[in-house]
């Protein structure tokens, strides 16, 4: 979702040459009549023209029961630190500023629908506990006191990564490795957004996701 037209041509087609089925429109209010929740990927500009930015747009998104598992990339001219933290903390799976490389910009859209569609459950544990919290790696839905929260594959990543070693602190690079394998680590921040922002959705649960000074994170029993 782009006006600029060159843009959005050059993306279509080297998305087309990738086997991807693309639909393209120019403004948030033309893709909130599309069918969204069948989408495997939205990848949408910040700056939009009419009355729907794209940071808005993710909210309504967020918000929707139908389209708040559907993952969503920022591709934007908002080059600024503030910028790309309020994107992330908004739910975006991914954020990359223009002008950048057709390689970086394919690998990231792969490493997002691999976190999306491709988490690989340990065979011997489909859910794992903590007290009423429960993480389902089946259907990847989290349930705490009974009610089904959502979140976005990175999220969903983190946290199980963390769960399923508790009392162990991860370092940011780990984290980064195993949430998005086989990119590089150019912004650190994207680690700790991410985990701040699950923290929230987390309510009291949030306070056991430790950062240890030097060490890491670790999701720990005793707080």
């Amino acid at each position: 979702m782009d006006n600029d037209s060159g843009i959005t041509s050059l993306l279509m087609e080297n998305l087309q040459s990738e086997g991807y089925d693309v639909t393209a429109v120019g403004q948030a209010e033309d893709a909130l009549t599309l069918p969204l929740d069948t989408f495997q990927l939205v990848i949408s500009e910040v700056v939009l023209p009419g009355e729907i930015d794209g940071l808005e747009l993710l909210e309504r998104m967020k918000e929707d029961r139908m389209t708040q598992h559907v993952p969503l990339m920022f591709c934007t001219v908002r080059d600024g630190e503030r910028d790309i933290i309020a994107g992330l903390n908004a739910g975006a799976d991914d954020y990359i500023i223009k002008p950048f490389s057709l390689r970086e910009f394919m690998a990231r859209i792969r490493s997002v629908l691999r976190r999306h569609r491709n988490f690989a459950p340990a065979a011997t544990q489909r859910t794992i506990e903590y007290r009423t919290l429960i993480l389902n790696i089946d259907s990847r839905t989290l349930i705490i006191d009974g009610e089904t929260l959502a979140l976005s594959p990175t999220e969903f990543s983190i946290l199980t990564l963390l769960m399923r070693s508790r009392n162990k602190l991860f370092p940011r690079e780990d984290i980064f490795s195993s949430t998005w394998p086989g990119e590089e680590m150019t912004n650190p921040r994207l680690v700790d957004v991410n985990i701040s922002r699950l923290r929230k959705k987390l309510g009291s649960y949030g306070q056991h996701i430790v950062n240890r000074s030097g060490l890491g994170y670790g999701f720990m029993d005793s707080i």
